[in-house]
């Protein structure tokens, strides 16, 4: 417990009266950054992303969370005009019960509909002077409205007809100074209390006797007051009396901050009760009283960065308004500075500039609570500066919380648990079947019910804008997500999301659709071309320039040296390369290397004119590392699109770096973001010593030349496997081609029951139905199911294959049988007389087969 000091205030208050007034050197001013980049979020529009309209988008924030949902954020480009901050935001429930954020920035104060949280409507922006700090207040259908630079006083702003999307500015009242740093209101009372403004301290008007023009009945200035509440205490030994509690200090606030405690029933007699300096005070900013009025907990903006403290909440007890003392302090550690903060219940909501929403719970502690919630509106880091959230306004009877943030703008939040998650049981796919895919996705529920049947789909892109797709509900929380048909080679964005009971819609990735998920169009990888360069056929060593005497390009069983290669890359029985120069076995590491100039060497042209997506792949070694001038020279890589008329870098390996240094390196790129794919496509590897002398060595190995497989030979695995007595689910695999000429496709299943009998089956059409203890993966179509016949044992491992002989029947002929062209799908049926079912059977997942000639 610290009793914090006391003292005489009138020396004091002498002492600096002649001093700067607030805000006149506040770092603020100086740490002012440009508004946020972003579309904004709706978490209304995430489950409609063609519903994209108006002047707010969809998109989504990419800010780090725990406990918190992001239901909208409102960038401060949406606001319009000369919007180049967010401060302060209060709400205002209209007498329909619809809720209203109201948020203020540079040059006027916006009422924003958040009725439906995940939608907002901004209903009206009313100027007012440019001003850094804004601030608001409500009281009844009024809004009061202050600013460090209101020459014209307290803005009054009716909401009277907010639900018709009237919002009226009835102009100003004040007298005297009024610049005015913050406004508080006792609603019970009907006073309110104009804070700080040129260093003082507060201006009482009463707004029971007119609320858009209330005069001011009495002041107090014996020390600045930065910020304030005032309540109407109704029972205990304070019933009756009207308290405020300041924070204060004097010289604008910047000496001897700290909490004074008024009594202000009596407005031509306002006393103080207690006057509280706590320790390290530096700059002594807001404070919000506990629901109980037993404790005040309170925010000092300057102590992290002064004193060095992590974001520090003073808690003072205030249980004897006339005998205040600190009762405690936490933190969470963040280096952050604490800014504003309100109590609801047993949780406090802090807004921490850097780190953004901060929730403290109370229940177990209320000198020492614990965070368990937070929301980061400033994504870059926790430093001690003054970006990122300002305030927050945690009141609406709905649970929805707002937040102002200087950069971003506008935040609407809920604080709950979070009701669906989502997982992938075969992965979230890098490569979809253009012919059209599926994707197994569970939904959990937190609690039984939290899902809202029928809201489950697959948000598309595929160069067109995002589509949606309904999820196919299979029970149990197991979905299936259908991918549409897409063109071959394109890159297919996507994302999944559903809504929870209470309205929420959640998706994955969790940011959707700012963050993604993609997948390439295609049917697999093929290799076009393939050179182990064990033999020089095609290759050509020199081209005009080649000026080098030595170490001249040549295709051998490389001699090793400190800067040349003892072996190619090549696994064996591969033991040719191209190097720089072949010096004798056991010679010096200068012997052959490349000297006093450049040599070239060119690959054969390559005609990639038919591919869709061709990607090319080397190895290289370079060393520039030895010699008396290391460290000089570089390796070039070009390509060439007109068999070598023109050229274009690839890569320059070098000077310096680890890949300048010997070793083996693989380099991958695609043709196209160079040059066009023509028939005329080569490559050349160029390796120089100029100036002065060094030891240079280059190698080139293992060319592979890939790409897109658009051909509809697939083979691709769907539906879901389920829980068997061995603890796992079985899989249904293959090795071999699907080419029906080949005929050496074998079917293989993984994770079965071992020692119990197993039956390959297929059928023409993909279903997924609950049959046994897990899925029917395969239907009939109108032509039959057929079983590959006799049935095999399952080895201990749970293992069985069987080789497909599209000569036997059922595949060789009749309704069965499989030709070139066809889409086939193939499904494994076992015993499991002890699965968790009961049923004594099971199934694997299911594999889809396209057959090729």
């Amino acid at each position: 417990m610290f009793r914090g000091f006391r003292h005489s205030l009138l020396p004091l208050l002498v002492l600096f009266s002649g001093l700067a007034v607030a805000h006149d050197d506040d770092p603020k001013v100086l740490s002012t950054r440009p508004a946020k980049p972003g579309k904004g979020y709706r978490n209304g529009m995430v489950s409609d992303p063609c519903a994209n309209s108006g002047n707010m988008n969809m998109g989504g924030g990419g800010f780090a969370s725990d406990g918190i949902t992001l239901l909208s954020w409102v960038p401060l480009a949406d606001f319009g005009g000369n919007t180049q901050n967010g401060s302060d935001c209060w709400g205002y429930i209209a007498p329909s019960g619809r809720e209203y954020a109201i948020f203020c920035h540079w040059d006027a104060t916006a009422f924003v509909e958040v009725t439906d949280p995940g939608n907002p409507l901004i209903v009206a922006d009313i100027d007012g002077p440019n001003s850094l700090w804004r601030d608001a207040k409500v009281f009844g259908q009024y809004c009061y409205v202050v600013t460090e630079e209101g020459a014209n006083g307290v803005q009054v702003i009716d909401m009277g007809n907010i639900d018709a999307g009237v919002v009226t500015n009835l102009g100003t009242f004040g007298s005297g100074n009024d610049s005015t740093h913050n406004v508080a209101i006792d609603t019970d009372s009907g006073y309110l209390y104009r804070c700080g403004g040129n260093g003082l301290g507060l201006r009482i008007h009463d707004l029971n006797a007119s609320p858009t023009n209330p005069p001011e009945v009495a002041t107090w200035n014996t020390r600045y007051v930065h910020d304030a509440q005032i309540v109407t205490y109704t029972s205990g030994p304070y019933a009756g009396r009207q308290v405020a509690f300041c924070s204060t200090g004097f010289n604008g606030g910047w000496a001897s901050p700290g909490l004074d405690v008024l009594d202000v029933t009596n407005k031509n007699n306002i006393f103080v009760m207690d006057n509280f300096l706590y320790p390290g005070a530096v700059y002594s900013h807001q404070g919000w009283l506990s629901p109980d009025r037993q404790y005040y907990f309170h925010g000092d903006e300057l102590d992290e960065g002064t004193n060095g403290v992590p974001s520090t909440t003073y808690v003072i007890d205030v249980s004897n308004l006339n005998n205040t003392f600190l009762a405690g302090s936490f933190s969470n550690g963040s280096p952050a500075i604490t800014h504003n903060l309100y109590t609801d219940g047993d949780l406090i909501f802090e807004a921490n500039y850097r780190s953004g929403l901060r929730v403290f719970d109370t229940s177990s502690s209320m000198t020492s609570p614990t965070e368990v919630a937070w929301f980061d509106t400033y994504p870059d880091n926790d430093g001690v500066d003054y970006n990122g959230l300002w305030s927050c306004w945690p009141y609406f009877p709905s649970g929805t919380i707002i937040g102002s943030d200087r950069e971003s703008g506008l935040f609407v939040w809920r604080l709950d648990n979070i009701e669906l998650t989502f997982s992938f049981p075969s992965g979230v796919p890098t490569e979809i079947n253009p012919a059209g895919d599926s994707m197994a996705v569970v939904i959990s529920e937190t609690d039984p019910g939290d899902y809202l049947p029928g809201t489950a789909l697959l948000h598309v892109d595929s160069g067109a804008g995002f589509a949606s797709f309904s999820m196919t509900d299979l029970g149990n929380g197991n979905f299936l997500a259908p991918f549409p048909a897409t063109a071959c080679g394109s890159t297919v964005d996507f994302y999944i999301s559903a809504d929870g009971v209470s309205g929420t819609t959640y998706a994955s990735p969790e940011d959707a659709p700012l963050t993604i998920y993609s997948a390439l169009s295609t049917q697999g990888i093929m290799t076009f071309a393939e050179d182990d360069m064990e033999t020089s056929a095609g290759w050509t060593v020199g081209l005009p320039g080649d000026d080098a005497v030595t170490g001249i390009w040549t295709q051998v069983d490389p001699n090793g040296t400190a800067a040349q290669p003892e072996d190619d890359h090549t696994s064996a029985p591969g033991t040719r390369c191209w190097v720089t120069g072949q010096g004798a076995a056991g010679g010096s590491d200068g012997e052959n290397d490349v000297d006093s100039g450049l040599t070239s060497l060119m690959t054969p042209a390559y005609d990639l004119s038919s591919l869709v997506s061709p990607t090319i792949s080397y190895w290289r070694w370079y060393s520039n590392s030895e010699g008396p001038a290391p460290n000089l020279d570089v390796f070039e890589v070009d390509i060439s699109s007109d068999d070598g008329a023109s050229w274009t870098s690839v890569e320059v390996v070098g000077p310096g770096g680890v890949e300048a240094d010997g070793g083996w390196f693989q380099h991958t790129f695609s043709v196209a973001d160079f040059v066009l794919p023509t028939s005329t496509v080569r490559l050349r590897f160029r390796a120089s010593d100029e100036g002065s002398g060094s030891i240079v060595e280059a190698a080139v190995d293992d060319l592979s030349i890939e790409d897109l497989d658009c051909d509809d030979c697939s083979v691709s695995s769907y539906c879901l496997t389920a829980p068997n007595s061995s603890g796992g689910g079985a899989l249904i695999a293959h090795s071999g081609s699907t080419s029906v000429a080949a005929n050496d496709l074998v079917l293989e299943t993984i994770g079965a029951v071992g020692g119990q009998f197993g039956l390959f089956y297929y059928g023409p059409n993909q279903i997924q139905v609950p049959f046994g203890d897990g899925f029917r993966c395969v239907g009939a179509g109108g032509l039959g199911l057929f079983r590959l016949n006799p049935p095999g044992m399952i080895d201990p491992f749970g293992d069985l294959s069987r080789a497909l002989d599209l000569t036997q029947p059922p595949a060789s002929a009749g309704p069965g049988m499989i030709s070139a062209g066809e889409e086939w799908n193939f499904q494994f049926w076992y015993r499991d007389p002890g699965g968790p079912g009961g049923t004594g059977f099971n199934f694997s997942d299911g594999l889809s087969v396209n057959f090729c000639p």
